[in-house]
């Protein structure tokens, strides 16, 4: 059954819609990188651009020192907030157990971050899901297959089938998106180098770190939490497309989930402390400011006088929201065929 749908998928015109905006994001993000380490450059007064002619090394050193000496300033703070305690500690071991007190080609990996996670990612990787996984059932409904289907001794298999391509599909899609970013990366500042070294190195915020990431941890952490992110969008997008009888409601429905979040973290209606929670932990943070949260230390909060880290607490959320979409999906089976 899973092979059918899949080939029904790729026979749509969805899916040469989203092979041309796939095709399109990777060949555009294939461009853009970030200001590396061995760059600097800025606007004077009058705006105009100014870029720092000095020798490489010489930057990106100066570069390397700021942000250790930030991090050795965090590692001397003595305090009893358990927040500041964790920057502290973490600091800490980054001092203890730094390998090189100097930069370090860190080229490939400051560019393959910067597209792992860009916010153009997102919005491409998100209107590819919606477009699938919203029709993934209505589209039945309109043409009235699903009577045929609901008569079938195979209709759990069916519906299961499409449970399945909603949690694995966005997985594979942004593993492919991966898959060929690297290679372009690799095309364009060869063979990576320095992936065990300290993840700081290629981060701005990198002093804030909540543990001591090596740069291929902290990656692979950055990538895991957005493809949870794009799993719970494809399944929760097929939820609203099992419940609804139109592509509008769908599409309502699951741009109010996302939306939902970060309209009730600006509401003032909700104690002071899910607020924060809330402001820290929606889609929409996640998905276009993911450079203040994933990895970093963003604070704690006291719930029944426990102490939760944010970071951690925002992940297991996430987690506990993609298994309830699943758990969703199998109740509306249910109520699918019995009717």
């Amino acid at each position: 059954m899973i092979k059918w749908e899949f080939k029904k998928l790729l026979k749509s015109k969805v899916a040469i819609i989203s092979a041309i905006l796939f095709i399109m994001l990777c060949s555009f993000m294939g461009f853009l990188k970030p200001t590396l380490e061995t760059e600097n450059s800025y606007r004077d007064k009058q705006y105009k651009l100014i870029i720092d002619n000095r020798p490489k090394e010489v930057i990106a050193n100066e570069k390397f020192n700021v942000k250790f000496k930030k991090i050795e300033q965090l590692a001397e703070i003595k305090t009893v907030d358990a927040s500041l305690k964790k920057m502290a500690d973490v600091s800490k071991k980054t001092v203890d157990s730094i390998k090189y007190k100097e930069y370090k080609d860190v080229d490939f990996y400051k560019v393959l971050d910067y597209r792992v996670a860009h916010p153009l990612v997102s919005i491409i990787m998100v209107v590819i899901l919606v477009m699938i996984f919203c029709n993934i059932y209505v589209d039945e409904k309109i043409t009235s297959v699903d009577n045929i289907i609901l008569s079938s001794k195979n209709k759990f298999k069916t519906l299961n089938a499409k449970l399945f391509m909603a949690a694995v599909l966005p997985v594979v899609t942004y593993g492919v998106y991966i898959g060929a970013e690297f290679i372009i990366t690799l095309i364009q500042y060869k063979m990576p180098v320095n992936g065990g070294l300290e993840a700081f190195r290629i981060l701005e915020n990198g002093p804030f770190l909540n543990y001591n990431y090596s740069i291929n941890q902290f990656l692979l952490l950055k990538i895991l939490t957005m493809s949870v992110i794009f799993i719970s969008i494809g399944v929760f997008s097929s939820f609203f497309s099992f419940v609804s009888n139109n592509s509008l409601t769908t599409v309502s429905g699951i741009s109010i989930f996302i939306l939902l979040g970060k309209i009730l973290s600006i509401l003032p209606v909700f104690p002071s402390k899910l607020l924060d929670l809330l402001g820290k932990s929606n889609y929409i943070e996640l998905l276009f400011y993911y450079k203040r949260f994933i990895g970093l230390n963003i604070g704690n909060i006291e719930i029944f006088n426990m102490i939760f880290d944010i970071g951690y607490l925002s992940n297991g959320i996430l987690i506990f929201v993609t298994i309830l979409g699943i758990v969703l999906c199998k109740i509306s089976f249910r109520k699918i065929i019995a009717r």
